[in-house]
């Protein structure tokens, strides 16, 4: 695979990383922000190699979104709700849907994201647990309840995990406070890269960042 295509990926991390420090700089000014998608998290140790993709398509209610495949427009008018954003300009910029799931037994909050490569198509999702005190925003409303519970087909998403997905996903039985997999191949001429990073705390998954993407 060449090489430019994983370095094509690490941009829509890049972005967030970009994004959040922009943040900072508005916060210091006192300027308003729209709610971000969180920086990817950066691992200590080398992402597991993985044989097959792991990434499955994300389910909200019976809504089927496809990285890579769905768009942001079509997904914000299936739902009916949600503000298309935008950070940065170049290969550096950033579209995204935000939604807030208060109903959860821990809200949530989740971001559908796009990076310029990707030409308005979803090519990762971020989402992370709120603290209690946290609400849904303007930029971030409730997700309609039709359109929950969200999950990857595979039954990933925050909260605990089954023995059999953590298998799948090839996450150690001990696994640290982060765990990051990475798999290369090819979908036709195009190549393929899909990334999963996830935080946890006591085998619970409190932040999930997963990102799909094919370039030529």
């Amino acid at each position: 695979m060449p090489i430019r295509s994983i370095r094509r990926l690490f941009a829509v991390f890049l972005a967030g990383v970009a994004f959040a420090a922009s943040l900072d700089f508005a916060r210091a000014a006192d300027v308003p922000v729209a709610p971000p998608p969180p920086a990817w998290p950066v691992p200590k140790e080398a992402p597991v190699t993985l044989a097959a993709d792991p990434v499955r398509p994300l389910l909200m209610g019976t809504l089927r979104v496809t990285l890579d495949g769905s768009t942001l427009a079509a997904t914000r008018d299936a739902i009916g709700a949600g503000i298309s954003q935008r950070q940065g300009k170049g290969t550096d910029a950033l579209d995204w849907l935000c939604y807030t799931v208060s109903d959860a037994s821990a809200a949530q909050r989740l971001w559908l994201t796009s990076s310029e490569l990707a030409r308005g198509r979803i090519d990762a999702v971020v989402a992370v647990d709120l603290p209690t005190s946290a609400a849904p925003t303007a930029q971030c409303p409730d997700l309609p309840q039709k359109f929950r519970p969200v999950r990857f087909d595979d039954g990933l998403w925050l909260g605990g995990m089954s023995v059999e997905l953590r298998k799948s996903l090839g996450i150690p039985a001990k696994p640290g406070p982060i765990f990051s997999s990475l798999y290369q191949g090819q979908a036709g001429n195009l190549a393929l890269v899909s990334s999963t990073v996830l935080e946890l705390r006591a085998g619970r998954v409190e932040s999930l960042h997963v990102a799909h993407s094919t370039q030529n």
